[in-house]
């Protein structure tokens, strides 16, 4: 499963790798057969298979996670947002689980977290004095939520 040390922590990574293996072990090669060549490999009922179980096991951290949440801070209501709010059973799931308003972001804006990063932009920009393009500074490691409060707090 996607765990991490921290109680909310999660990464998909592991998962993704151990469905990659999977799926190499089922078609019959090694580590080193191009993977964007795998699903050509795989009939329809062996991909929806592994990814039925992706989704599973994705769902399932997610949801642990948000009661967990819920069961330590109990919040009124709750925001889902991109690319995973899009997902219909991760929000039937969560409904059955969470006993508190989710709020979503409308469809069409949960595809991915560009949203949010333009969101972010325009707070951070309404608080600093926008720039040249040409001239910005590249923060790689920035904390999205720490400068998201500060620039939300500040406008």
């Amino acid at each position: 499963k996607a765990r991490l040390q921290g109680a909310y922590d999660f990464s998909f990574s592991g998962l993704k790798t151990a469905v990659l293996r999977a799926v190499q072990r089922e078609v019959g090669v090694d580590v080193s057969f191009p993977s964007y060549e795998l699903p050509g490999l795989l009939n329809a009922s062996q991909q929806a298979d592994f990814a039925a179980s992706f989704q599973h096991t994705a769902i399932e951290t997610l949801v642990d996670k948000a009661e967990k949440a819920f069961n330590d801070y109990s919040p009124a209501s709750v925001v889902i947002a991109g690319g995973v709010a899009a997902n219909q059973e991760l929000r039937r799931q969560l409904q059955e689980r969470l006993p508190i308003d989710i709020n979503y972001a409308p469809m069409q804006l949960c595809t991915d977290n560009g949203a949010m990063i333009a969101t972010l932009g325009c707070f951070y920009a309404e608080r600093n004095s926008p720039v040249s393009p040409l001239n910005l500074e590249v923060q790689p490691s920035l904390s999205m939520t720490k400068t998201a409060w500060n620039a939300a707090a500040q406008s």
